[in-house]
């Protein structure tokens, strides 16, 4: 069993301790890792995601092309978060989003098929799949309400909050574009904010 996995083990363990060592060796058999160069795809959009990921180094943005070829940066996956489209994982959709690693990056994949064998046949396994969805589904509202109730000044504060070690990780047209601002408004929310302090 390679470092990696044994990492990704420790994770699953802190989020569900009642997984027992044997549990875990049974899940951990088909578990496979992959190392990504910096800007190469994870998952590109429109293909059918047949495995789920855990990212143990690295940096991923998921991101939407609309159909002038603007790119708009949707999710920063840092390390010890999990790297899929839940409706192409789950239902094997086309997925509508490209990940591409900003950095280079390390994922233990888990084919979809072998999370479901997990789920009947470990009690407890599909406890912990029930965790990180519920996890997913928080962040993914969180996300759509800083837009509804939140100006651009607000989103920059709550993302230096939230992901303090991306901040100097990623571009400021990154950033501006996962934000929803022009580069000139987020540059100028940036210096207002350090003239207050």
């Amino acid at each position: 069993m390679t470092k990696e996995i044994k990492e990704y083990l420790n994770h699953i363990e802190l989020i569900c301790p009642e997984l027992t060592e044997i549990e875990l060796k049974e899940f951990s058999e088909r578990l496979t890792i992959s190392k990504i160069k910096k800007n190469d795809f994870y998952i590109k959009k429109g293909s059918i995601q047949n495995q789920g990921g855990f990212l143990i180094k690295g940096l991923i943005r998921a991101f939407h092309t609309d159909d002038n070829g603007n790119e708009k940066n949707i999710y920063f996956i840092p390390e010890n978060e999990y790297t899929f489209h839940y409706s192409s994982f789950m239902d094997r959709k086309p997925c509508p989003l490209s990940f591409q690693c900003i950095e280079p990056s390390i994922i233990i994949n888990f084919p979809i098929d072998h999370i479901h064998n997990s789920y009947n046949k470990i009690p407890n396994f599909e406890k912990y799949g029930r965790l990180i969805l519920e996890q997913k589904l928080k962040q993914q509202q969180e996300r759509l309400e800083s837009f509804l109730y939140c100006n651009a000044e607000q989103r920059y504060i709550n993302f230096t909050h939230q992901y303090p070690q991306l901040f100097k990780r990623i571009s400021i047209s990154q950033l501006s574009s996962y934000l929803g601002v022009e580069r000139q408004t987020l540059t100028r929310i940036r210096k207002k904010l350090i003239s207050q302090k």
